[in-house]
């Protein structure tokens, strides 16, 4: 068996660090579709402040080893402001997507989450005065209009609330993007992850403790599967960031919306119609031919 494993292992190192780099990032992604089913599953009885509590303290757990070796880094942080604003935008992102993802269709919530790129791209342009190019441009005008597509709210009823929570949810995970990338300049890794999971599970702490349900075997295993696949899904999205172009894994990200209309039928018998596979289409193209067109002029220069 160990045999069979180094063999294995031998073949990966053969890749090209790139092509690790995408392979890795579709896990990622898959990885992390995967805990929005389970998110879905447990939400049936379990409530969501509960269940965001478990993952951060999961997570806590995980991170100790590497706090206690860097323990006076951890607890001299630089710009404070700035972990607050990523902190509040964090547990906006995890708790409305958690909301989003036990409401709507797994297709529709994921859809939804992508018009993180299109916050991220106000944020930076407004209080930033970062320029957007015609290539990201067409990236996020495309890509909302694929997200629409998918999603077709219809402003009406319970469904425009979960729909608005989406987006307020990616509105959160972009202030938490904008904020990691002022903060990555001077502080280390474990600063940022600590901080996040320690304040976002108190944040989580009082809500939780009030709706407190009593999980089964079943749940809690479900519960520890939230912490630690969330865990390594970001480990292997940062790893992947480490192999590849930040934009050649940042547009791998968008086969979250395979993985979720494939989890959704397969689980919640949730068929798409043929608008939403239009959309989905739109959203993939949205990404794709941005980057085959650099890539294009690269090979030409």
């Amino acid at each position: 068996m160990s045999g069979r494993f180094t063999t294995a292992l031998s073949f990966t190192r053969t890749i090209p660090a790139a092509q690790r780099g995408i392979l890795l990032a579709l896990m990622s992604t898959g990885l992390f579709v995967l805990v929005g089913v389970l998110v879905r599953m447990l939400s049936e009885r379990i409530d969501l402040f509960q269940i965001l509590l478990f993952r951060q303290l999961v997570f806590i757990v995980l991170l100790i080893p590497a706090v206690l070796a860097s323990l006076d880094t951890v607890l001299k942080p630089q710009q404070l402001p700035l972990h607050a604003l990523r902190i509040v935008g964090a547990f906006m992102a995890l708790y409305l997507g958690f909301v989003t993802v036990s409401h709507l269709p797994l297709a529709d919530a994921t859809a939804l989450g992508f018009t993180q790129v299109l916050f991220v791209a106000l944020i930076s342009r407004l209080f930033l005065a970062e320029s957007v190019g015609m290539a990201r441009l067409f990236t996020v005008i495309t890509g909302f209009g694929g997200v629409m597509l998918v999603v077709q709210p219809s402003f009406a009823g319970v469904s425009v609330l979960y729909t608005l929570a989406g987006l307020a949810g990616a509105a959160g995970a972009a202030l938490a993007v904008v904020c990691v990338r002022r903060l990555a300049q001077t502080q280390p890794r474990v600063v940022l992850l600590s901080w996040q999971a320690v304040f976002v599970g108190l944040l989580a702490l009082v809500p939780g403790l009030a709706g407190w349900q009593w999980p089964t075997l079943d749940e809690l295993v479900l519960l520890l599967l939230v912490g630690v696949i969330s865990s390594l899904a970001q480990w292997i999205g940062v790893t992947a960031y480490q192999l590849a172009q930040a934009n050649v894994v940042a547009n791998v990200e968008y086969a979250k919306i395979i993985y979720a209309l494939i989890f959704g039928y397969c689980l919640f018998a949730e068929i798409p119609d043929a608008t939403a596979l239009i959309g989905v289409l739109v959203i993939i193209a949205s990404a794709a031919v941005p980057w085959l067109l650099s890539h294009r002029s690269k090979r030409a220069g």
